[in-house]
């Protein structure tokens, strides 16, 4: 924490930076630790994600369920009004939910009032799944993770009812797979493991066929296409 809170604070001004929170897997106060990387590193950051839904930390998704989640989010968001500006505060949860937890998740977020949810991490899911390496453990990310993340984005888009800005993540590679999320009712995407087969040019090859999918659908704003096809998930 240390360490990165001093590489922060050499960050280009120019630079959007956002700092993914976590707990170290043999903390006695998992909680703490979330609030204690915000307070240090809070100053040199454009937003902050509260990530419960890492499958590589034992026992972190423990922290999804309604009442530790609460708590959770009430000690990151006193951290938070205790910085001298105001960081915005993304929750970031797994796509291996029940709908009864999704419900739980989406009523807890909106109590709480965070900026943003992040729907979603990687699975631990292997259906489908063949080859030398398809039972090895950890989270799954990639094509693979791509209808099930966005299976649950639109349903918590349907639980949230816009109340709440939702992030689009998992298996993005294309154009035409960002604009599902966002029709899903993601108000803004993220890209991972396809940075790692096409790089960095991927996000303008998106930008641009994200203009030509609106032109296409009579869409004057991305706003106005966010939600539009969520019962095609739902």
């Amino acid at each position: 924490m240390d360490v990165i809170a001093a590489r922060l604070a050499r960050r280009p001004k120019d630079a959007v930076i956002g700092l993914n929170l976590g707990a170290n897997k043999d903390s006695d106060d998992r909680p703490g630790d979330f609030a204690r990387v915000l307070t240090a590193c809070g100053a040199h950051l454009d937003f902050a994600t509260v990530n419960v839904s890492s499958p590589n930390t034992e026992k972190l998704r423990d922290l999804q369920g309604k009442a530790a989640l609460g708590a959770l989010l009430g000690r990151v968001l006193e951290a938070r009004d205790a910085l001298e500006r105001r960081v915005p505060v993304f929750l970031k949860i797994a796509p291996d939910l029940t709908d009864a937890e999704l419900a739980d998740i989406a009523e807890v977020a909106l109590a709480a009032g965070i900026d943003a949810i992040i729907a979603t991490n990687t699975t631990l899911d292997r259906a489908g799944l063949h080859g030398a390496h398809a039972a090895e453990t950890g989270g799954l990310s990639g094509a693979p993770l791509f209808e099930k993340s966005t299976r649950v984005l639109a349903r918590l888009g349907a639980l949230t009812e816009g109340r709440v800005p939702l992030i689009g993540v998992g298996g993005i590679g294309s154009a035409a797979q960002a604009y599902a999320k966002i029709c899903a009712g993601a108000s803004a995407v993220q890209l991972y493991t396809a940075l790692i087969y096409d790089g960095l040019s991927l996000a303008g090859e998106i930008a641009g066929g994200l203009d030509r999918l609106l032109a296409r659908d009579g869409f004057a704003t991305l706003a106005e296409a966010v939600g539009s096809k969520r019962e095609d998930w739902t």
